[in-house]
Protein backbone atom coordinates (compact mmCIF):
# COMPACT_ATOMS: atom_id res chain seq x y z
CA UNK A 1 0.00 0.00 0.00
CA UNK A 2 1.57 3.51 -1.03
CA UNK A 3 2.59 5.64 1.55
CA UNK A 4 0.33 8.48 0.77
CA UNK A 5 -2.99 6.01 1.28
CA UNK A 6 -1.50 5.23 5.26
CA UNK A 7 -1.21 8.88 6.10
CA UNK A 8 -5.21 9.93 6.49
CA UNK A 9 -5.12 7.12 8.69
CA UNK A 10 -2.18 7.28 11.08
CA UNK A 11 -3.28 10.95 10.78
CA UNK A 12 -6.88 9.64 12.20
CA UNK A 13 -5.24 7.18 14.95
CA UNK A 14 -3.80 10.94 16.18
CA UNK A 15 -6.86 12.64 16.26
CA UNK A 16 -8.28 9.65 18.24
CA UNK A 17 -5.65 9.33 21.07
CA UNK A 18 -5.57 13.09 21.60
CA UNK A 19 -9.25 13.02 21.92
CA UNK A 20 -9.47 10.34 23.85
CA UNK A 21 -6.44 11.24 26.07
CA UNK A 22 -8.39 14.73 26.52
CA UNK A 23 -10.94 12.93 27.79
CA UNK A 24 -8.84 11.16 30.36
CA UNK A 25 -6.92 14.67 31.59
CA UNK A 26 -11.09 15.65 32.25
CA UNK A 27 -12.28 12.54 34.27
CA UNK A 28 -8.39 12.36 35.93
CA UNK A 29 -9.56 14.36 39.02
CA UNK A 30 -13.24 12.47 39.17
CA UNK A 31 -12.92 8.60 38.38
CA UNK A 32 -9.83 6.51 38.19
CA UNK A 33 -11.91 3.91 36.31
CA UNK A 34 -13.03 6.58 33.44
CA UNK A 35 -9.56 7.76 33.32
CA UNK A 36 -7.89 4.22 32.88
CA UNK A 37 -10.69 3.21 29.99
CA UNK A 38 -9.29 6.74 28.30
CA UNK A 39 -5.69 5.89 28.84
CA UNK A 40 -6.40 2.30 27.50
CA UNK A 41 -7.45 2.86 24.73
CA UNK A 42 -4.65 6.01 24.23
CA UNK A 43 -2.02 3.07 24.68
CA UNK A 44 -4.10 0.33 22.44
CA UNK A 45 -4.27 2.83 19.43
CA UNK A 46 -0.93 3.99 19.29
CA UNK A 47 0.31 0.54 19.60
CA UNK A 48 -1.79 -0.73 16.76
CA UNK A 49 -1.12 2.47 14.38
CA UNK A 50 2.77 2.59 14.85
CA UNK A 51 2.70 5.61 17.19
CA UNK A 52 4.01 4.55 19.92
CA UNK A 53 7.01 2.90 18.10
CA UNK A 54 7.67 5.66 16.57
CA UNK A 55 6.98 8.14 19.65
CA UNK A 56 9.77 5.13 21.33
CA UNK A 57 12.26 6.23 18.61
CA UNK A 58 11.56 9.98 19.15
CA UNK A 59 12.67 10.05 22.30
CA UNK A 60 15.53 8.19 22.19
CA UNK A 61 16.99 10.36 19.63
CA UNK A 62 16.17 12.97 21.75
CA UNK A 63 16.66 12.00 25.16
CA UNK A 64 18.82 8.96 25.04
CA UNK A 65 20.46 9.27 28.93
CA UNK A 66 16.89 9.45 30.69
CA UNK A 67 15.42 7.02 27.92
CA UNK A 68 18.17 4.72 28.98
CA UNK A 69 17.82 5.47 32.91
CA UNK A 70 14.30 4.34 32.28
CA UNK A 71 14.96 1.12 30.71
CA UNK A 72 17.34 0.33 33.53
CA UNK A 73 14.40 1.03 36.21
CA UNK A 74 12.12 -0.97 34.69
CA UNK A 75 14.01 -3.75 33.89
CA UNK A 76 14.91 -4.14 37.11
CA UNK A 77 10.90 -4.49 37.84
CA UNK A 78 10.60 -7.23 35.54
CA UNK A 79 14.17 -9.10 36.59
CA UNK A 80 13.50 -8.37 40.04
CA UNK A 81 10.86 -11.20 40.16
CA UNK A 82 13.24 -13.62 39.41
CA UNK A 83 14.12 -13.58 43.12
CA UNK A 84 10.80 -12.45 44.56
CA UNK A 85 10.27 -13.76 48.10
CA UNK A 86 6.06 -13.03 46.45
CA UNK A 87 5.96 -13.09 42.87
CA UNK A 88 2.35 -13.14 42.86
CA UNK A 89 2.06 -9.55 44.55
CA UNK A 90 5.25 -8.93 42.46
CA UNK A 91 2.76 -8.90 39.42
CA UNK A 92 0.62 -6.60 40.84
CA UNK A 93 3.13 -4.22 41.79
CA UNK A 94 4.72 -4.91 37.73
CA UNK A 95 0.77 -3.75 36.91
CA UNK A 96 1.27 -0.54 38.22
CA UNK A 97 4.20 0.33 35.98
CA UNK A 98 1.62 0.39 33.15
CA UNK A 99 1.63 4.22 33.12
CA UNK A 100 5.41 4.54 31.51
CA UNK A 101 4.11 2.43 28.51
CA UNK A 102 2.10 5.99 27.53
CA UNK A 103 5.31 8.25 27.44
CA UNK A 104 6.07 7.53 23.94
CA UNK A 105 2.60 7.93 22.99
CA UNK A 106 1.77 10.95 24.32
CA UNK A 107 4.88 12.34 23.05
CA UNK A 108 4.11 12.10 19.54
CA UNK A 109 0.46 13.25 20.09
CA UNK A 110 1.04 16.45 21.84
CA UNK A 111 3.92 17.41 20.06
CA UNK A 112 2.49 19.43 17.69
CA UNK A 113 2.02 23.12 19.50
CA UNK A 114 -1.92 23.31 18.44
CA UNK A 115 -2.35 19.39 20.11
CA UNK A 116 -0.03 20.00 22.82
CA UNK A 117 -2.03 23.50 24.33
CA UNK A 118 -5.48 21.24 23.43
CA UNK A 119 -4.16 18.74 25.99
CA UNK A 120 -3.03 21.18 28.53
CA UNK A 121 -6.07 23.33 28.10
CA UNK A 122 -7.96 19.92 28.96
CA UNK A 123 -5.82 19.32 31.58
CA UNK A 124 -6.17 22.91 33.27
CA UNK A 125 -10.35 22.72 32.88
CA UNK A 126 -10.28 19.42 34.83
CA UNK A 127 -7.86 20.29 37.63
CA UNK A 128 -9.96 23.74 38.22
CA UNK A 129 -13.28 21.77 38.04
CA UNK A 130 -11.73 19.63 40.82
CA UNK A 131 -11.11 22.66 43.05
CA UNK A 132 -14.30 24.00 42.82
CA UNK A 133 -15.55 20.49 43.80
CA UNK A 134 -13.17 20.90 46.90
CA UNK A 135 -14.61 23.95 47.74
CA UNK A 136 -17.96 22.72 47.92
CA UNK A 137 -16.70 19.56 49.95
CA UNK A 138 -15.36 21.75 52.56
CA UNK A 139 -18.38 23.38 52.75
CA UNK A 140 -20.61 20.26 53.25
CA UNK A 141 -22.33 20.78 49.86
CA UNK A 142 -21.03 17.60 48.28
CA UNK A 143 -19.24 13.57 49.19
CA UNK A 144 -17.40 14.58 52.45
CA UNK A 145 -15.14 11.50 52.04
CA UNK A 146 -14.62 10.96 48.03
CA UNK A 147 -11.57 9.52 48.42
CA UNK A 148 -8.96 8.25 51.21
CA UNK A 149 -8.28 10.75 53.61
CA UNK A 150 -10.98 13.07 52.05
CA UNK A 151 -13.11 15.34 54.37
CA UNK A 152 -14.51 18.42 54.72
CA UNK A 153 -12.16 18.95 57.21
CA UNK A 154 -9.90 17.80 53.92
CA UNK A 155 -10.83 18.74 51.40
CA UNK A 156 -8.82 17.22 48.69
CA UNK A 157 -11.63 15.57 46.43
CA UNK A 158 -11.74 12.02 44.82
CA UNK A 159 -7.64 12.70 44.30
CA UNK A 160 -6.84 12.05 48.29
CA UNK A 161 -4.78 14.13 50.74
CA UNK A 162 -1.54 11.71 49.20
CA UNK A 163 -1.04 13.00 45.98
CA UNK A 164 -3.08 16.41 46.20
CA UNK A 165 -0.18 18.86 46.99
CA UNK A 166 2.10 16.78 44.45
CA UNK A 167 -0.32 17.33 41.29
CA UNK A 168 -1.26 20.83 42.66
CA UNK A 169 1.65 21.98 43.55
CA UNK A 170 3.27 21.45 39.63
CA UNK A 171 0.23 22.98 38.49
CA UNK A 172 0.41 26.33 40.16
CA UNK A 173 4.20 26.41 39.70
CA UNK A 174 3.85 25.77 35.69
CA UNK A 175 0.42 28.07 35.88
CA UNK A 176 3.10 31.12 37.43
CA UNK A 177 5.73 30.28 34.57
CA UNK A 178 2.88 30.68 32.24
CA UNK A 179 1.61 34.01 33.59
CA UNK A 180 5.38 35.09 33.56
CA UNK A 181 5.74 33.96 29.58
CA UNK A 182 2.55 35.57 27.88
CA UNK A 183 2.63 38.90 29.44
CA UNK A 184 -1.00 40.18 28.92
CA UNK A 185 -4.04 40.24 30.64
CA UNK A 186 -4.30 36.55 30.72
CA UNK A 187 -1.29 36.38 33.19
CA UNK A 188 -3.71 37.17 36.35
CA UNK A 189 -6.18 35.35 35.76
CA UNK A 190 -3.49 32.68 35.12
CA UNK A 191 -1.61 33.50 38.76
CA UNK A 192 -5.21 33.76 40.78
CA UNK A 193 -5.10 30.07 39.62
CA UNK A 194 -1.78 28.93 40.94
CA UNK A 195 -2.90 31.22 44.20
CA UNK A 196 -5.97 29.24 44.64
CA UNK A 197 -4.14 26.07 44.57
CA UNK A 198 -1.57 26.96 47.00
CA UNK A 199 -4.29 28.03 49.33
CA UNK A 200 -6.01 24.70 48.82
CA UNK A 201 -3.04 22.72 49.43
CA UNK A 202 -1.72 24.66 52.40
CA UNK A 203 -5.37 23.61 53.74
CA UNK A 204 -5.39 19.86 53.01
CA UNK A 205 -3.46 17.61 55.10
CA UNK A 206 0.10 16.34 53.62
CA UNK A 207 2.99 18.20 54.40
CA UNK A 208 4.77 16.39 51.12
CA UNK A 209 2.17 18.22 49.37
CA UNK A 210 3.05 21.29 51.08
CA UNK A 211 7.40 20.92 50.63
CA UNK A 212 6.40 19.78 46.48
CA UNK A 213 4.63 23.18 46.33
CA UNK A 214 6.47 25.51 48.15
CA UNK A 215 9.63 24.41 46.19
CA UNK A 216 8.06 23.93 43.11
CA UNK A 217 7.11 27.50 42.77
CA UNK A 218 10.84 28.65 44.16
CA UNK A 219 12.39 26.49 41.47
CA UNK A 220 10.17 28.88 38.77
CA UNK A 221 11.59 32.01 40.63
CA UNK A 222 14.63 30.87 40.41
CA UNK A 223 14.68 29.69 36.89
CA UNK A 224 13.11 33.20 35.87
CA UNK A 225 15.95 35.13 38.17
CA UNK A 226 18.52 33.37 36.74
CA UNK A 227 17.17 33.62 33.29
CA UNK A 228 15.71 37.79 32.80
CA UNK A 229 15.19 38.69 36.62
CA UNK A 230 13.61 41.59 36.19
CA UNK A 231 11.58 44.12 39.00
CA UNK A 232 8.15 42.23 38.11
CA UNK A 233 9.45 38.89 39.27
CA UNK A 234 11.48 39.71 42.21
CA UNK A 235 8.48 41.85 43.62
CA UNK A 236 5.97 38.59 42.35
CA UNK A 237 8.44 36.62 44.16
CA UNK A 238 8.89 38.07 47.13
CA UNK A 239 4.97 38.45 47.51
CA UNK A 240 4.86 34.82 47.21
CA UNK A 241 7.28 33.94 49.91
CA UNK A 242 5.34 36.33 52.09
CA UNK A 243 1.77 34.75 51.28
CA UNK A 244 3.07 31.06 52.03
CA UNK A 245 4.74 32.44 55.32
CA UNK A 246 1.45 33.68 56.71
CA UNK A 247 -0.15 30.40 55.34
CA UNK A 248 1.99 28.30 57.25
CA UNK A 249 2.01 30.64 59.97
CA UNK A 250 -2.01 31.37 60.72
CA UNK A 251 -3.51 28.77 58.77
CA UNK A 252 -4.43 24.82 59.03
CA UNK A 253 -0.57 23.45 57.89
CA UNK A 254 1.05 25.14 61.09
CA UNK A 255 -0.08 22.27 63.14
CA UNK A 256 0.71 19.71 60.94
CA UNK A 257 3.89 20.89 60.72
CA UNK A 258 4.40 21.31 64.41
CA UNK A 259 3.41 17.42 64.78
CA UNK A 260 5.97 16.24 62.08
CA UNK A 261 8.68 18.75 64.72
CA UNK A 262 7.65 16.89 67.38
CA UNK A 263 7.86 13.52 65.60
CA UNK A 264 11.36 14.22 64.64
CA UNK A 265 12.41 15.38 68.33
CA UNK A 266 10.30 12.70 70.24
CA UNK A 267 8.21 14.61 71.75
CA UNK A 268 5.46 12.58 70.87
CA UNK A 269 3.60 12.30 74.81
CA UNK A 270 3.85 15.86 75.05
CA UNK A 271 1.72 16.25 71.93
CA UNK A 272 -0.60 13.92 73.35
CA UNK A 273 -1.07 16.02 76.84
CA UNK A 274 -2.10 18.93 75.25
CA UNK A 275 -5.07 18.10 73.16
CA UNK A 276 -7.47 20.24 73.48
CA UNK A 277 -8.81 22.17 70.60
CA UNK A 278 -9.37 20.88 66.70
CA UNK A 279 -5.93 22.05 66.19
CA UNK A 280 -4.40 20.17 68.90
CA UNK A 281 -5.65 17.22 67.74
CA UNK A 282 -4.44 17.57 63.84
CA UNK A 283 -0.98 18.87 65.58
CA UNK A 284 -1.09 15.19 67.47
CA UNK A 285 -2.54 13.01 64.16
CA UNK A 286 0.72 14.93 62.20
CA UNK A 287 2.38 13.86 64.91
CA UNK A 288 1.97 10.20 65.78
CA UNK A 289 1.97 9.65 61.64
CA UNK A 290 5.19 11.37 61.26
CA UNK A 291 6.54 8.60 64.10
CA UNK A 292 5.18 5.83 62.73
CA UNK A 293 6.79 6.37 59.54
CA UNK A 294 10.09 6.86 61.05
CA UNK A 295 9.65 3.49 62.57
CA UNK A 296 9.31 1.99 59.38
CA UNK A 297 11.84 3.83 57.53
CA UNK A 298 14.20 2.15 60.46
CA UNK A 299 12.92 -1.23 60.12
CA UNK A 300 13.51 -1.54 56.25
CA UNK A 301 16.95 0.49 56.39
CA UNK A 302 17.51 -2.82 58.42
CA UNK A 303 15.44 -4.99 56.20
CA UNK A 304 18.27 -3.59 53.62
CA UNK A 305 21.41 -4.88 55.58
CA UNK A 306 20.54 -8.13 55.49
CA UNK A 307 19.91 -8.58 51.52
CA UNK A 308 22.21 -4.94 50.61
CA UNK A 309 23.20 -6.05 46.99
CA UNK A 310 20.16 -7.79 45.26
CA UNK A 311 17.03 -7.01 47.44
CA UNK A 312 14.43 -9.43 48.41
CA UNK A 313 13.01 -9.17 44.58
CA UNK A 314 10.04 -7.19 43.11
CA UNK A 315 6.93 -7.74 45.04
CA UNK A 316 8.88 -9.08 48.03
CA UNK A 317 8.51 -5.91 50.86
CA UNK A 318 5.49 -7.18 52.49
CA UNK A 319 6.85 -10.44 53.05
CA UNK A 320 10.13 -9.49 54.10
CA UNK A 321 8.71 -7.02 56.22
CA UNK A 322 6.51 -9.66 58.44
CA UNK A 323 9.54 -11.81 58.51
CA UNK A 324 11.77 -9.30 59.86
CA UNK A 325 8.98 -8.45 62.26
CA UNK A 326 8.51 -12.29 63.65
CA UNK A 327 12.23 -12.58 64.17
CA UNK A 328 12.69 -9.73 65.81
CA UNK A 329 9.62 -9.23 68.01
CA UNK A 330 10.71 -10.70 71.11
CA UNK A 331 8.21 -12.96 72.20
CA UNK A 332 5.56 -10.11 71.46
CA UNK A 333 3.18 -11.18 67.81
CA UNK A 334 1.96 -7.91 66.95
CA UNK A 335 3.43 -6.85 64.15
CA UNK A 336 2.07 -3.78 61.79
CA UNK A 337 1.27 -5.33 58.15
CA UNK A 338 3.54 -2.92 55.35
CA UNK A 339 2.71 -2.71 51.66
CA UNK A 340 5.81 -0.04 51.29
CA UNK A 341 7.43 1.95 53.59
CA UNK A 342 6.21 5.11 52.58
CA UNK A 343 9.47 6.01 51.39
CA UNK A 344 10.43 5.82 47.56
CA UNK A 345 13.77 4.96 48.00
CA UNK A 346 13.87 2.91 50.99
CA UNK A 347 11.57 0.87 49.04
CA UNK A 348 14.01 0.14 46.25
CA UNK A 349 16.28 -0.71 48.18
CA UNK A 350 14.85 -3.22 50.10
CA UNK A 351 13.41 -4.36 46.52
CA UNK A 352 16.71 -4.49 44.34
CA UNK A 353 19.44 -3.61 46.89
CA UNK A 354 22.29 -0.85 46.16
CA UNK A 355 21.49 -1.05 42.16
CA UNK A 356 17.69 -0.10 42.32
CA UNK A 357 18.57 3.21 44.85
CA UNK A 358 21.23 3.64 42.22
CA UNK A 359 19.01 3.38 39.30
CA UNK A 360 16.47 5.25 40.64
CA UNK A 361 18.57 8.17 41.37
CA UNK A 362 19.94 8.16 37.98
CA UNK A 363 16.75 8.15 36.84
CA UNK A 364 15.34 11.56 38.52
CA UNK A 365 18.67 13.08 38.25
CA UNK A 366 18.71 12.70 34.44
CA UNK A 367 14.55 13.63 34.60
CA UNK A 368 15.09 16.92 36.04
CA UNK A 369 18.50 17.75 33.73
CA UNK A 370 16.46 17.52 30.38
CA UNK A 371 14.09 19.79 32.16
CA UNK A 372 16.34 22.68 32.73
CA UNK A 373 18.69 22.12 29.58
CA UNK A 374 17.14 24.67 28.08
CA UNK A 375 15.87 27.95 28.23
CA UNK A 376 12.15 28.31 29.93
CA UNK A 377 11.41 31.79 28.58
CA UNK A 378 9.17 31.24 25.12
CA UNK A 379 8.92 27.64 26.17
CA UNK A 380 4.78 26.45 27.51
CA UNK A 381 5.75 22.85 28.46
CA UNK A 382 9.35 22.44 28.80
CA UNK A 383 8.95 23.00 32.69
CA UNK A 384 6.52 20.35 33.22
CA UNK A 385 9.75 18.18 32.88
CA UNK A 386 11.58 19.60 35.33
CA UNK A 387 8.96 20.38 38.04
CA UNK A 388 7.48 16.75 38.01
CA UNK A 389 11.19 14.92 38.41
CA UNK A 390 11.70 17.68 41.01
CA UNK A 391 7.99 16.66 42.77
CA UNK A 392 8.53 12.62 42.25
CA UNK A 393 12.01 13.46 43.98
CA UNK A 394 10.44 15.10 46.47
CA UNK A 395 7.39 13.22 47.37
CA UNK A 396 9.29 10.02 47.08
CA UNK A 397 10.96 10.91 50.70
CA UNK A 398 7.23 10.41 52.12
CA UNK A 399 5.57 7.81 49.61
CA UNK A 400 5.58 5.41 47.04
CA UNK A 401 5.88 8.07 44.72
CA UNK A 402 6.67 6.28 41.41
CA UNK A 403 3.83 3.51 42.07
CA UNK A 404 0.56 5.77 42.88
CA UNK A 405 -1.95 6.01 40.59
CA UNK A 406 -2.66 9.64 40.86
CA UNK A 407 1.29 11.30 40.99
CA UNK A 408 2.25 8.73 38.56
CA UNK A 409 0.29 9.37 35.84
CA UNK A 410 -0.14 13.03 36.26
CA UNK A 411 4.30 13.12 36.20
CA UNK A 412 4.08 11.00 33.03
CA UNK A 413 1.68 12.07 31.48
CA UNK A 414 3.05 16.56 31.89
CA UNK A 415 6.66 15.17 31.41
CA UNK A 416 5.35 13.65 28.10
CA UNK A 417 4.14 17.07 27.07
CA UNK A 418 7.43 19.01 28.26
CA UNK A 419 9.66 16.29 26.14
CA UNK A 420 7.32 16.63 23.09
CA UNK A 421 8.45 20.38 23.40
CA UNK A 422 12.16 19.64 22.99
CA UNK A 423 11.42 18.02 19.62
CA UNK A 424 10.78 21.02 17.75
CA UNK A 425 13.81 22.38 19.31
CA UNK A 426 15.87 20.00 18.11
CA UNK A 427 14.93 20.03 14.61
Amino acid sequence: MPLSDLLPAWQGAKSVTLLFLCLAMLCFPFSVAATNIALGIVLGVGLLSGIWWQGLMALWQAHRGLMLALIVYLALAVIGLIWSLDQVWGLKILGRHWFWLLLPVIAIVVSAPKCRNLFLGAMSVGLTANLMFCVLQANGLVDGHAAAGSSAENATGHIGHTSFGFIYGIWAAWLMHLGLMIRNRYSWLLWSLSLWSVVMVFMAQGKSGYIVTAVSMLFVAVKWLQENGNRVMYLSFAGLMVLLVLVVSFGPGKERILGSWQAVTGDVQSGLNHVRTEGDLNQYLATSSATARLEWWKLSYQMWLERPVLGVGTGGFPAAAAEWQQQHSDGRQYHVALVHPHNQYLLVMVRWGIIGLISLLALLYLWIRVGIALPWEGSVALPLVALSGTALLLHGLSSASLEEHFSTFFAVIVAASGLSERFIHKG
